[in-house]
């Protein structure tokens, strides 16, 4: 069973990877925001 998660994390690797390079920059960016707002809202 560990193997199957291993193999699905490594898809969800490359999977992000793909988005990234097809212009997933900017999902990126705004979950950052969110994140970081979420952890500090003083910083908006």
């Amino acid at each position: 069973m560990t193997h199957f998660h291993i193999y699905s994390a490594y898809y969800l690797v490359i999977l992000y990877s793909f988005r990234n390079l097809c212009g997933g920059i900017e999902i990126v960016k705004t979950v950052a925001i969110n994140l970081l707002t979420s952890i500090d809202p003083s910083l908006m």
